[in-house]
């Protein structure tokens, strides 16, 4: 059982904890026709490439997600040196290592008892690599969070996630050139 908040932090960083309820690879809410495929560290927000130029004027940590096989990922080189990801089933894509973002199973074991073969010990997806432990970083993170006895997200980092997504609602722009003529207009009548 991890006890201080130091160790807690250790086994599953603060900006990684929010990973699960993160979008990755759907419309982003400014920018409706681009897709959202950055992770911000400091935010904890999934954006898009237009949000990505706020992002670094303000000097925030940002992770590229990549699309493995209609799959989220980060390249294995840009999250190994911010969080310990042995155990993660790690997968190729396009020569780079990635490891992918959600979680591959729904809880039931696929390999129906068949030895030799490894599952994931979070939601007991059939893994490919018999060293791994984890199919996802989801996984991993659900495990050391449970293990720490926090739940799977943590309530405070939760809610930061939702304010976080209020504002970035509230801050749409239109595109429109001339205000409206009236405050709410009404659509024409079909006949």
């Amino acid at each position: 059982m991890v006890s201080s908040e130091d160790d807690q932090e250790k086994a599953v960083p603060r900006w990684l904890r929010p990973i699960a309820g993160a979008k990755f690879y759907c419309s982003c809410e400014t920018h409706r026709s681009k897709e959202r495929n950055y992770y911000c560290r400091v935010c904890m927000v999934s954006f898009c490439k237009d949000c990505k130029e706020q992002h670094d004027r303000s000097k925030h940590e940002i992770l590229k997600v990549y699309k493995t096989s209609h799959a989220a990922s980060f390249r294995v080189e840009d999250l190994k040196p911010l969080w310990d990801i042995s155990g993660i089933c790690m997968y190729t894509s396009n020569g780079w290592l990635v490891a992918l973002i959600y979680k591959r199973g729904i809880g039931i074991s696929g390999s129906r008892g068949k030895k030799g073969i490894a599952e994931c010990e979070s939601c007991l997806y059939g893994l490919k690599s018999p060293s791994a432990k984890y199919c996802s970083v989801e996984c991993k993170v659900e495990a050391a969070l449970k293990m720490n006895g926090s739940g799977s997200i943590t309530e405070k980092a939760k809610r930061k996630l939702e304010t976080m997504l209020e504002e970035i609602a509230h801050d749409v722009h239109s595109f429109r050139k001339r205000a409206r003529k009236q405050k709410k207009p009404q659509r024409a009548l079909s006949h």
